[in-house]
């Protein structure tokens, strides 16, 4: 039954929007899951630690992003680069590759990332002021930016050696994170739930999905993370602007919805406003 769902090109824009946004999809499993990413936000802004709350929002911005972009292939060429199937029984289909669960589960990750970075004592947290959240950020040697400001030929050898390890951690979560959410796609595209449209976005060829799908996202929440916090707000506003302004140009333009039609006889009609070409079945 669903041999086409690890096709590249094979999977039917009518099987990829059978459950997109309908209300009636809804489960209750969606409560719980909120309470506990609610719980996780509260008790980190309780504690003061706003750094792995601001990277988990940057790193679920990038998701935004990215799904948008994607609902806007599937627009222009009637195939999205991914997309999600009623076989994975979504509490809710925001975007033709992008569920209630996935938004959720983003967003836990991003603060799950950030909080494998080491962090130094004092940076942050109770008895530290909002504004003075990483205010030693250029001198703090579990800093991404210990002594950024200073060329690696003007610095003492310890010092240059504990800026490339402290450089070096922080890649290591980027990499590693995201080979561990490309082997977790790999393993719902096998299970039918998760497809890949194109033929540069497969596992046989996982370079892509590494580069494009998920170093973006650790590197965000790792890059706001380590900030001061007057550039993490900004970092987060810039970021939040160029979501909002993709989401509002794509809505506009119809790319975000449905793109097919369903007929009392079965079969589907391609609407999509840009796409002009044969059907894919």
């Amino acid at each position: 039954m669903f041999q086409c769902l690890w096709n590249p090109g094979k999977t039917t824009p009518g099987m990829l929007e059978e459950c997109l946004q309908t209300p009636g999809t809804f489960k209750w499993y969606v409560v719980p899951l909120f309470v506990i990413l609610f719980y996780l936000v509260w008790v980190n802004l309780r504690k003061k630690r706003y750094s792995i709350v601001f990277g988990g929002f940057a790193f679920w911005l990038w998701d935004v992003f990215n799904e948008t972009w994607n609902s806007m292939v599937y627009a222009c060429t009637g195939q999205p680069v991914w997309g999600t199937t009623k076989a994975g029984g979504s509490a809710y289909q925001i975007l033709i590759g992008y569920n209630i669960e996935i938004s959720i589960m983003f967003m836990i990750l991003g603060m799950a990332a950030c909080y494998m970075l080491e962090t130094s004592k004092g940076v942050e947290g109770e008895g530290v002021a909002f504004f003075d959240g990483n205010k030693n950020w250029l001198r703090d040697p579990n800093n991404m930016y210990y002594y950024a400001d200073v060329r690696d030929s003007k610095l003492p050898a310890k010092t240059l050696k504990t800026k490339r390890k402290a450089i070096l951690k922080r890649i290591l979560v980027i990499v590693l994170g995201s080979i561990s959410a490309v082997i977790i796609e790999i393993i719902l595209n096998a299970l039918g739930v998760l497809t890949w449209e194109k033929p540069w976005w497969q596992a046989s060829f996982p370079f892509i999905l590494f580069l494009i799908g998920y170093v973006p996202f650790f590197v965000a929440a790792v890059v706001i993370h380590d900030l001061p916090r007057k550039w993490q707000i900004r970092g987060l506003l810039i970021e939040l602007a160029i979501v909002v302004t993709l989401l509002i140009i794509a809505g506009s333009l119809g790319m975000l919805g449905h793109q097919v039609r369903f007929n009392s006889d079965g079969s589907w009609t391609w609407i999509g406003r840009w796409y002009n070409g044969p059907l894919i079945r």
